[in-house]
């Protein structure tokens, strides 16, 4: 077996011990999970009463264990994704130009990421705005195993601006698992202009916040959080992913 393999095999075995006694655990029922803002599904119109979401769970040779498809109406046009996974929230953008989709990939409280779909004249344009905010989040706290931060979008600050929070899973693997801090990104190019720490998005967008992140350890979060991270000023082009 190469040394390569070492990590994944580890983290592997890990999660299954771990998930086993979670996945009871992890949910908020009917409550968004992430996003107090964040729809789950079904047929959703935007903003401006133009475009209607459909989101609907399936499962397919492709995705034996599900998918979610994203169908947009528009004009008399028709226009769908899809993202592997369950556990969808749905945030449209003010503009009615585009929408945040926060989706679970993973299992046992991890996995959770988010994009931005916008509405083109061609289709569905997917922007994944993890990325980023995974690559500047790191690794703040210990873990057995290396495992990327929970992402979701948490609210569009106005049609440019999202507020994307990372958050350390909440599995017993990583120290101080379920403490977060978020991030606000300028779209469409993933500019990240400010930090917040996890007490400071507890002040200033506290109404924005899911089951899951109400329920974060403030203590804990503080002992490996820092001032407040101004002037952060990181271009990152946002990528097409098919």
């Amino acid at each position: 077996m190469r040394a390569s393999t070492y990590p994944i095999l580890i983290l592997t075995i890990l999660l299954a011990v771990t998930c086993s006694g979670l996945d009871k655990n992890v949910g908020c029922g009917a409550e968004p999970l992430y996003s107090r803002y964040g729809l789950h599904g079904g047929e959703l119109k935007s903003p401006d009463g133009k475009s209607l979401l459909t989101v609907r769970k399936l499962r397919d040779s492709k995705d034996p264990d599900g998918y979610v498809s994203y169908r947009v109406e528009v004009g008399g046009k028709h226009f769908s994704a899809r993202l592997s996974g369950w556990g969808t929230e749905v945030l449209w953008s003010p503009d009615s130009r585009a929408f945040a989709a926060n989706q679970t990939e993973g299992g046992g409280g991890i996995g959770h990421r988010t994009y931005v779909f916008y509405l083109t004249d061609n289709g569905l344009r997917k922007v994944d705005v993890s990325a980023p905010v995974e690559k500047v989040f790191g690794s703040p706290v210990k873990c057995e195993a290396p495992v990327s931060p929970n992402t979701a979008t948490l609210k569009w600050l106005d049609s440019k601006r999202i507020l994307v929070v990372a958050e350390v899973v909440p599995v017993s693997i990583c120290e101080c698992g379920g403490t977060f801090q978020t991030y606000e990104l300028s779209l469409p190019y993933m500019e990240i202009l400010q930090v917040y720490t996890q007490a400071e998005t507890r002040r200033f967008f506290g109404g924005a916040l899911g089951c899951e992140l109400r329920r974060a350890d403030d203590r804990c979060a503080r002992s490996w959080q820092t001032a407040p991270q101004t002037g952060i000023s990181q271009a990152y082009p946002a990528r097409d992913l098919h």
